[in-house]
Formats: C-alpha cells, sequence, structure tokens
C-alpha cells in the first residue's frame, strides 16, 4: 500500500495560538459561505427597496435601452436625477448586451437579481482559486480572501458596478490557466475584456505567455467581435456605428482630467514629482515590459500553478496602478489576490517567521483596504486631494508594495511551491 507525500499540514488543534489560525480552519468553510449568502440578501433587498439609490447599474441599463431600441449609447444623455450619470458607459457594446436579461424585468427585481448574480458570480471564483490552491483537505484560504473581498467589494456590489465581475472573470480565467483548459481560459479572458477594456492588459499578459491561448484566444474574440453584428436588431450598420462611438469615446475618456485618480501619479505627485502626460504614458508602457518580464520569469521559476497566480497578481496590481482612472472601488480586482497570498504565506507550516509576517502583513492591507476612509484624515492636506471622500494614496500605495512581493517571488524566492492537496490514494497488489 502507498500513500501520496502531503506537505504537514498547520495543526488548528495542536497550536497554542489557535484562535488566530481559525479563520483557515475547516469550520470556517461553511461560515464563508454564509457570509456570502447574508451579503448576496442585504444587498439584493436593499436594492429592491430602493432600486435607484447609489446606482451605477443605471448607465448599463439605459446602454441597453438604447441597443434595443436603435439609439446611440454612447451619446451624453443629461439627467437632473442621475446627475450625468448615463454619460459614463464607455464600455464595449456587449456590457450592455448582458443586462438585457434584467432589463427585461421590473426595475427593482432586475436590479436585485443583477446584484445576487455579480455576487455570485464573485463567490464562485474566490471558491474556484482557494480550492486550486489548497494544501490541506479542506478549503482553508476561502473564509480569509472571501472576508477581503467581501469587504473591498460591498461597494461595487451596491452600485453594480462591474469591476466584481470583472474581478472574478480574471481569477476564473486564472483557474482555467492552472487545469490547462484553454478554451475556457480564452472565453474568460475575452468576457473580462468585455466587461471592462481595462482587462485588456492581463489578457495580453496570459497570451503572451501561454502558448495555449495563441490560436483559441484570437478566435474568442472574433467570435465576440462578430456576435454583435450577427444579434442587433437593427442590423449589423447600427452594430458597426456603435463599435466606432465606442472607440471615439474610449479615446476622449483616456485623456487627461484636472482631477486625479487612486493610482500610480498621483502617490509620486504627493511625493513632489508630478509627472506629465506624456511621462505617465512612458511609465505605464515600461511597467507593462517589466510585468511581463516577471511573468516570464515566475512561469520558469516557479512552475505552472505557482507562476500562474504570480501572474495573476501581476495583472490584477497592474490594472489598479497603472489605469489612468483608477478608483477606489476598482480595487477589488486586486484584493482577493492579495488575500489570497497573505493567507499562503501566513498559515503555511514551513515558512520562516519572518514570511509569516509577510503575511500577516499582506492580510493586514486588506483589512485597511476595507476601512481607509474610516481611518485616514478628514481634514488637512489629505482631505484636500481625497476629495472629501475618496482615498487616492493609501490602496496605490498598497498595491504598489504587493506589486514588489510579487516581484520577489518571481525573481528571487528559493522556495519549493507547496503542493496542492490531493486526496489519500490507496493501492493494493
Amino acid at each position: 500500500m502507498t500513500t501520496n507525500t502531503l506537505p504537514k499540514p498547520l495543526s488548528v488543534e495542536a497550536d497554542p495560538r489557535h484562535w488566530i489560525f481559525a479563520p483557515f480552519s475547516r469550520n470556517f468553510v461553511g461560515i464563508a459561505w454564509i457570509v456570502w449568502v447574508i451579503f448576496a440578501c442585504v444587498v439584493a433587498i436593499r436594492t429592491g427597496l430602493h432600486p435607484e439609490k447609489n446606482s451605477v447599474s443605471a448607465c448599463y441599463r439605459v446602454a441597453c435601452e438604447c441597443w434595443w431600441s436603435g439609439r446611440g449609447m454612447y451619446e451624453n444623455v443629461y439627467d437632473d436625477k442621475f446627475n450625468d450619470i448615463y454619460n459614463g458607459f464607455v464600455y464595449l457594446p456587449h456590457a450592455a448586451i448582458f443586462y438585457s436579461p434584467f432589463y427585461a424585468l421590473p426595475l427593482w427585481l432586475g436590479e436585485s437579481l443583477n446584484r445576487i448574480v455579480i455576487i455570485a458570480i464573485m463567490a464562485w471564483a474566490a471558491w474556484r482559486i482557494t480550492k486550486l490552491t489548497s494544501s490541506r483537505p479542506w478549503n482553508e484560504y476561502f473564509f480569509s480572501v472571501s472576508a477581503i473581498t467581501i469587504g473591498v467589494g460591498a461597494g461595487n456590489a451596491i452600485n453594480g458596478q462591474y469591476n466584481l465581475p470583472l474581478a472574478a472573470t480574471l481569477i476564473l480565467a486564472t483557474s482555467a490557466l492552472i487545469e490547462k483548459r484553454w478554451w475556457w481560459a480564452s472565453i474568460w479572458l475575452v468576457v473580462s475584456i468585455l466587461l471592462k477594456p481595462i482587462a485588456v492588459a492581463p489578457a495580453l499578459l496570459a497570451f503572451a505567455l501561454f502558448p495555449g491561448l495563441w490560436w483559441r484566444l484570437p478566435l474568442v474574440v472574433i467570435a465576440a467581435f462578430v456576435m454583435p453584428l450577427v444579434c442587433s436588431a437593427h442590423g449589423p450598420g447600427y452594430a458597426w456605428d456603435e463599435y466606432e462611438n465606442f472607440w471615439t469615446k474610449v479615446v476622449r475618456a483616456a485623456q487627461p482630467l484636472p482631477r486625479r485618480f487612486a493610482e500610480f501619479s498621483t502617490v509620486l505627485w504627493w511625493f513632489g514629482l508630478d509627472l506629465s502626460n506624456a511621462q505617465r504614458t512612458i511609465c505605464r508602457a515600461i511597467a507593462a515590459v517589466v510585468t511581463l518580464g516577471l511573468g516570464f520569469a515566475a512561469l520558469r521559476r516557479r512552475g505552472p500553478r505557482c507562476g500562474t497566480l504570480i501572474l495573476w497578481g501581476l495583472g490584477a496590481s497592474y490594472i489598479v496602478i497603472f489605469n489612468p482612472r483608477t478608483e477606489g472601488l476598482t480595487y477589488v480586482v486586486v484584493a482577493p489576490a492579495l488575500a489570497l497570498f497573505g493567507a499562503i504565506e501566513f498559515t503555511e507550516s514551513r515558512s520562516p517567521s519572518w514570511r509569516r509576517g509577510v503575511g500577516l502583513f499582506l492580510l493586514a492591507m486588506g483589512v485597511v483596504m476595507i476601512f481607509v476612509h474610516e481611518l485616514m484624515p478628514r481634514s488637512g492636506a489629505y482631505f484636500a486631494v481625497a476629495q472629501g471622500s475618496k482615498d487616492l494614496l493609501v490602496r496605490p500605495i498598497m498595491a504598489m508594495a504587493f506589486y514588489a512581493w510579487l516581484a520577489w517571488l518571481a525573481l528571487l524566492d528559493q522556495t519549493e511551491p507547496v503542493p496542492a492537496f490531493t486526496p489519500v490514494v490507496q493501492a493494493s497488489r
């Protein structure tokens, strides 16, 4: 009889500090699911009672109405009630089409179901990635990743923003890449771009580094591009015009605005280095090349499973650090990766104490991301740059620190990757 050799698990019962590790124990897996269900119910009920309150999904709803009625989705629509919120639709036509099942329902029901769906997709993605990385019989990282993701992403869920499903699709693509399911990886990467074009950065990273995507991903892109042309109720000419309007809107949206966003140039400006728009663009291009190199090194040095996880973290970090219009709510894209890498480092029994300290620091950063508005001062220079309510410094600084840790893992870490849990196999002669 033979058995698989498994890494020594962290003994929650035997460790005198077991209360510290309790969130990673078997019992908290069920608690995490309960938290997800409660979270979805609370958001759905709140949305059903006040479907137009704090709702960014109004821009998707109006764009969906325009699509099916043959009007322009990208025109500036001014409304006294929503204060020009419809002008914020800077996504591909697919983002409006995706909203169609909810648009066909009464407002309160459609909005509530929309929130339930995007929360459910995020919960499933969190389960998938933590299950794949678990080194124990139970999914020990699910609770910590769920708690931080829910905390950082609550605003997205309430508003109905696509940042939450964007984070989920990137996670699902990462899971598919780890499992070498190339078609599903291609589909999820394309869906992430259709939700928000900023996902093109991690999609290009994956395309460059995984040969399994080299012909599959272009085919999925072509199919996605053709879909509105074929499915438009007003003919392919209308869909083509909307593609052109989308491009015009994106180019206009990329122009610098007088106000600042939660990205790297704001951090540099805070410390006295004010970059021009051209200099920012050069920095973003250099960072893209560096990120590609780090991803290549991670896959080469750390293997397909650990290397793909590092690549996911790098891609998510790049989105929030170098997107010129990153807002605080966008950080839900990087929060699950931050939580997962922190949990892995903190609970790994083979790790030295300093690495457990790093893990605890990463988890603490995830918690700070949730409460940053409550922790920062309500007056003074920070309050002024934050425009009274928006964090433009703390989250990007933490994302940059996380990026630096991922770079260290990709280039310098010498430890063997922790194998994923596999059930004990018994064989008899």
